[in-house]
């Protein structure tokens, strides 16, 4: 919400957002993420998303081919350290060397020998072969994913007929169900990110996308203009934005499957920070009006039926709908500084749940509701941090400190990730548009940049998970 300067004269909440606020957040503390169950001595089992547990031997061996399949030495060996690389992302993997391995040659063409994995500790093998397909440039591929202790196949499947410009996309789809066999949770491996970003200096921001880890960079605006604030649809085919394509902030649609951007505010000054409910049917959004920044809603198919949502005498913005689309999560400057409220719409009532602080922003949901993450300012350290906390106020805990500032969390679809922006400055908050994006797991852990080819990229959110969209 800060650092946007350009916005100023356009918008009053992003100006509020910008003002010179300060005071200081204590580190706080809390009561450490609850254990998951703990496996028995006969299943496979790895703990997603929380640092410093005990990771799983896997073994993926170069890929085979059975005679006929047109595939090259290189394709095979891609498409294993392909697999390997997308496990990785989770932190929860230990990789066996080529090196070590019993058998050699083309071990996944053969049936697999469970006696040849158990004396180099190996716990989970995958085996991928290539088959010709149907026609000439088709492939079918056949992945299996075996439990070395119990000797027996957990997950086993053959994709039909793709092409090789499709084999990421089959590789993520059969590793969310490995972490799903695994964790009893599906993987995210299919889901993507959304972002504004700049691919150099000076630039004006455009909606991008990209896939979990940052790849795979798809442009959705060009447009010549300040574009921001993406949000998902519930069922991930669409994305909202903010965009001044037409001279000051409104809001518009994208449909993904379509590839058509529609157009879902008009009049009523600025609007920008658009959140979907769950049912999918409106959106939430902070509008500007005779001087006043407040809270509204549309419908989200064709912008009709605007309605005041939560409206007060002071800054009310960044709406964001409980998982179960009873409850809304929002900033309000009622009471003078910033601070998190959320609403039951139940009951209509308001409750605060930050005191501590002077600016708090950008909050987001787990998908259980259990939790809400978001973006706070440290005066001590002229810094801003990313802090969980409960939805009743408890809970409070601050996820990073003292390493640039951190700000826009986004929860991953099954609740084990963050993902946020950084500059990640040694000194001083920075004023140079070089944000990147970072993921780390619930507890603060494991954080890792994404590579993803853009000077300044920023306002990321994760998408829901994805069946119909690539």
């Amino acid at each position: 919400m800060r650092r946007i300067a350009e916005l100023k004269f356009k918008t009053l909440w992003l100006s509020v957002c910008l003002a010179a606020l300060g005071i200081s957040f204590p580190v706080f503390s809390s009561q450490p993420p609850a254990a998951s169950p703990a496996p028995t001595d006969t299943e496979l089992f790895i703990d997603v998303g929380r640092a410093g547990v005990r990771k799983l031997k896997m073994a993926i061996p170069v890929f085979g081919a059975e005679p006929g399949a047109v595939v090259s030495e290189s394709d095979k060996e891609f498409a294993a350290d392909r697999l390997s690389e997308i496990f990785a992302f989770t932190n929860s993997f230990e990789f066996v060397p080529a090196s070590s391995f019993i058998a050699k040659g083309s071990i996944a063409s053969k049936p697999i020998q469970y006696d040849e994995w158990t004396p180099i500790q190996t716990e989970a093998v995958i085996f991928g072969k290539f088959i010709p397909g149907s026609s000439a440039g088709k492939y079918t591929l056949d992945l299996r994913f075996y439990d070395i202790k119990r000797r027996q196949q957990l997950h086993g499947v053959r994709y039909s007929d793709f092409e090789v410009g499709d084999l990421e996309r089959v590789l993520r789809r059969f590793a969310d169900k490995c972490i799903e066999k695994l964790t009893k949770e599906k993987g995210i491996f299919s889901t993507k990110l959304a972002f504004a970003g700049a691919r150099k200096s000076g630039e004006l921001r455009q909606i991008y996308i990209a896939n979990f880890d940052g790849s795979g960079l798809r442009q959705i605006t060009n447009n010549g203009s300040i574009n921001m604030s993406p949000s998902w649809s519930p069922d991930g085919t669409k994305i909202t934005y903010t965009s001044f394509r037409e001279g000051k902030a409104d809001i518009y649609v994208y449909n993904l499957l379509t590839q058509k951007t529609a157009k879902l505010t008009t009049g009523f000054g600025n609007n920008s920070g658009a959140n979907w409910h769950p049912d999918g049917r409106k959106i939430a959004f902070s509008g500007s009006h005779s001087g006043l920044t407040s809270i509204f809603t549309v419908n989200s198919f064709d912008g009709s039926e605007r309605k005041s949502f939560i409206a007060g005498s002071g800054l009310e913005v960044e709406p964001a709908y409980a998982p179960d689309g009873q409850k809304v999560a929002f900033v309000s400057g009622r009471f003078g500084n910033p601070h998190l409220f959320i609403r039951d719409l139940r009951s209509n009532a308001d409750t605060r749940i930050t005191y501590a602080g002077w600016y708090n922003s950008s909050p987001s949901w787990r998908r259980d509701g259990r939790k809400l993450a978001f973006a706070g300012y440290d005066r001590d350290i002229d810094r801003y941090d990313i802090f969980t906390v409960n939805p009743d106020g408890r809970q409070m805990e601050r996820l990073t400190l003292d390493q640039g500032d951190n700000e826009k969390p986004s929860w991953s679809p099954d609740g084990r990730y963050l993902v946020f922006q950084s500059n990640r400055l040694q000194k001083g908050r920075g004023k140079a548009n070089n944000y990147k994006l970072y993921i780390m797991t619930r507890d603060g852990g494991n954080v890792k940049q994404l590579n993803i080819p853009l000077h300044d990229v920023v306002m990321p959110v994760w998408s829901p998970y994805l069946d119909s969209v690539d």
